[in-house]
């Protein structure tokens, strides 16, 4: 066979897949138009024929498509409403923004965040200052409690969401898949000849995520037909004696987990004369020496920028009728 000369087209794509070039660069861009069976499809036949979008190329394009309405704006806003002295994030969040920033560039744009947390802005306020700017492309990050019903009107605008924290606005969103997550770190601490895993989480991590680490924790040994698992913890920083309890009744030889304090518990335990290994649901990029899901938080933040980016060459503005989650695969790793 001849050997390339240059590199792969949308258009040898297109021809695999049998759809139209349009259909494949939407695709790649994570459309929420194109079905996911398609992406997925699409996206396969690109990375298995070694593809590698050009840059400058999608600037061009973003230009292109900017050009068409006067009042496409030239900045997608960040919206951060964590107030000041709460407890946030902070490593993930600085990741997802960094990988935010690094996409929203590649397709010429810039992006600016607005401390509405910090600032004590209202919801009405954050809308003035969005339209006044021409930044009716916004993305909210991982919320606190408190604002996760963030009451702002999304007429002549349009959003992107990031986890699972936000219930209103209604908003397209993008998130890890923390079912499947929970799967993958049980299976990957069984393969290592764990036998009883163990999860203590919070209630209010395990609101926060609706249920789905302790749901994919429940659900992978039965899908394995394997020893029923350890009753799950759910445990406040006020109920150290309870946890103690559980580890007493149960003798976990591993516990999965998201929390320090849940974590500085773990390593005072000790059965049969050693302490259990602890795996970490989310990992930050800080730790080390330990064991975790690394959920790669700048594909996160590139992943939502797309999705408004879609947005608003599309010109959809307001709340969506069906909002569309995007779930993005987290991997095991050992550092």
């Amino acid at each position: 066979m001849p050997a390339r000369i240059g590199p792969v087209t949308m258009t040898e794509i297109a021809r695999l897949a049998h759809v139209a070039p349009s259909t494949v660069s939407r695709s790649l861009r994570d459309d929420p138009a194109i079905p996911l069976v398609r992406r997925t499809e699409i996206k396969r036949i690109a990375k298995e024929l070694g593809y590698q979008p050009n840059p400058l190329v999608s600037t061009l394009m973003a230009q292109v498509h900017r050009g068409r309405r006067a009042d496409d704006p030239d900045h997608i806003a960040w919206i951060d409403l964590w107030p000041p002295g709460t407890s946030t994030p902070a490593v993930f969040m600085s990741e997802i923004l960094g990988g935010a920033r690094q996409r929203a560039r590649a397709l010429g744009y810039d992006l600016e965040v607005h401390k509405a947390g910090e600032l004590s802005l209202s919801a009405d306020r954050v809308r003035q200052i969005l339209l006044s700017r021409s930044q009716w492309g916004f993305i909210i990050p991982p919320v606190p409690e408190h604002a996760m019903n963030f009451p702002l009107l999304m007429t002549d605008l349009a959003g992107v969401t990031i986890g699972t924290s936000l219930v209103s606005p209604a908003l397209h969103r993008v998130t890890t898949n923390h079912f499947l997550s929970a799967q993958l770190a049980w299976d990957a601490l069984h393969a290592k000849g764990f036998k009883r895993i163990g999860l203590a989480l919070s209630p209010r991590m395990n609101s926060r995520l609706n249920g789905q680490w302790l749901g994919g924790y429940l659900a992978e040994p039965w899908r394995l037909g394997v020893e029923a698992p350890i009753p799950p913890l759910l445990v406040s920083a006020s109920d150290e004696s309870k946890f103690f309890a559980w580890f007493r009744d149960h003798q976990p030889d591993a516990i999965l987990l998201a929390e320090p304090l849940i974590s500085a518990w773990a390593e005072r335990c000790e059965a049969n004369g050693s302490r259990p290994a602890i795996a970490w649901l989310a990992l930050e990029s800080k730790q080390s020496n330990v064991w975790g899901l690394d959920y790669r938080a700048e594909h996160i933040g590139a992943a939502a920028v797309d999705m408004v980016v879609a947005q608003i060459h599309r010109n959809e503005r307001g709340s969506p009728a069906h909002p569309h989650t995007l779930l993005l695969d987290a991997v095991w790793t050992e550092r």
